[in-house]
């Protein structure tokens, strides 16, 4: 649903159409804007290298249950970032990728998902001046996802020009104005 919801905004933006109104010469695959969502931290659809994309994230926590010291949750954790200790499990949160996999197999709730949703980077790109999307959104709901979404396509059509692609958009604006603009479609102004 929310792909649909995505696609949605761009066609009622016109991104497409004032695009190909916009850019000079022949139309290559780069002028494309790009969207790829993940739904965990693999990323296959590498949604780093994309004008916008999304990671859904399970941010593991400590939950009511008692550890059984099972060890299910060290042995599932692909990042190391778990030990079981006397008082249970405990997280390196500088590892942890936010997959969800140890709150999925703990048996007992000592450990479950305290928050979950999509992070958004944007501005990601490959070419001459390769560089990876900036988080502009941690683990937002769907509607967040939305409304960022809306508030990007209206700063590439105002602001964008020519054959300029969104990431050089954002180097041109500041990372900043875009998060401001983000900021201010989420809150509803």
């Amino acid at each position: 649903g929310l792909l649909t919801r995505l696609e949605t905004v761009l066609e009622e933006a016109g991104l497409s159409g004032a695009l190909l109104k916009r850019i000079e010469g022949p139309v290559v695959s780069h002028h494309a804007f790009k969207i790829a969502a993940a739904e965990c931290p693999n990323a296959c659809s590498q949604p780093q290298i994309k004008d916008f994309g999304l990671i859904y994230e399970s941010l593991p926590g400590r939950g009511g249950g008692v550890c059984a010291n099972c060890d299910l949750c060290v042995q599932e954790c692909r990042e190391a970032a778990l030990a079981i200790t006397e008082t249970g499990p405990v997280l390196d949160y500088v590892k942890c990728v936010r997959c969800g996999a140890c709150a999925a197999v703990c048996p007992t709730a000592a450990l479950v998902t305290e928050k979950a949703g999509y992070s958004v980077l944007i501005g990601g790109r490959l070419g001459r001046r390769p560089k990876f999307g900036a988080r502009v959104l941690e683990m937002g709901d769907e509607e967040a996802v939305v409304k960022a979404l809306r508030a990007v396509v209206r700063v590439y059509l105002q602001k964008g020009t020519g054959n300029e692609r969104f990431g050089a958009l954002i180097d041109r604006l500041g990372l900043e104005y875009l998060k401001t603009e983000i900021a201010a479609q989420l809150s509803g102004k």
